[in-house]
């Protein structure tokens, strides 16, 4: 892409992750960080970004248990990611070699590990990533892609901008709106509105009655509510971020409550 440079200079991010997730009086909560090293490569033939994540923790400690170290292993085996941009979004282009990692480190750790809990794991992250087409769409998902793409709708500034965002135990809700950028402030706001709000009242009717959580849905008339907001500083003319903070709340009032806020950082 012409002035990728501007799009995208090379840069190193933090980003700190926190959900809450509330059925009933079941309540869960998970606090994640990690870097990305995120890299202009326009000089390759066959990628102009690469990133990669280090530095992964939970509830700020390293890993510490053998559910979640098979998790990140699979997790880590996705990068370095190379990708191109292509109207204003990242496209992942080393899909295969990603695969082929993945195999790899299937083979390992069933050589370290084995059993029904690394069993669980392996066909989760097997039923998500098993094509090519999941394997994309899965790392397209991923929160820190969509903030990586936020970050460019300075230059784009799109009116109609859609996005799927995954909300834990539900599904992806979808969310429309303008990207507003001030050239006065150098900011980027972005606070759609909610185009699935049915679609998510019915899953989460649907996933309380399969868990078998003590919530009652009986009552007619029971509003959802549903808000996101983006909020991006850049430090310049760039695409470079100073600070970017993504907020999206989903609440049935007593009922069902998730909470996920996402915080980028540049280092």
């Amino acid at each position: 892409m012409k002035d990728l440079l501007k799009y995208f200079p090379t840069n190193t991010y933090h980003l700190e992750e926190k959900s809450i997730l509330k059925i009933g009086d079941q309540e869960y909560e998970t606090n994640i960080s990690y870097n990305l090293f995120v890299e202009n490569e326009q000089e390759k033939e066959d990628f102009e970004v690469s990133i990669e994540r280090t530095n992964f923790k939970v509830n700020e400690k390293k890993i510490d248990t053998k559910f979640l170290s098979i998790a990140n292993h699979y997790m880590e085996a996705l990068f370095p990611l190379h990708c191109v941009v292509e109207n204003f979004r990242l496209k992942i282009v080393n899909l295969t070699e990603i695969q082929r990692r993945i195999k790899k480190k299937d083979d390992q750790l069933e050589a370290k590990y084995g059993g029904d809990g690394l069993i669980n794991i392996q066909n989760q992250f097997k039923k998500a990533t098993d094509t090519v087409e999941k394997l994309s769409e899965f790392v397209k998902q991923l929160p820190f892609m969509k903030i990586l793409n936020f970050g460019m709708q300075k230059f784009e500034k799109k009116q109609d901008y859609f996005i799927k965002w995954n909300i834990l135990a539900i599904g992806n809700s979808e969310w429309k709106g303008a990207m507003i950028y001030s050239k006065n402030n150098n900011t980027l706001n972005f606070e759609p509105k909610i185009n699935n709000a049915q679609e998510m009242m019915d899953e989460i009717i649907r996933n309380v009655h399969k868990n078998e959580y003590q919530v009652d849905f009986e009552e007619e008339n029971i509003g959802l509510f549903a808000d996101f907001k983006l909020n991006i500083d850049y430090t310049g003319e760039t695409g470079r971020m100073k600070k970017a903070d993504t907020e999206i709340c989903i609440e049935v009032e007593n009922k069902f409550f998730y909470e996920q806020k996402i915080t980028l950082s540049n280092k």
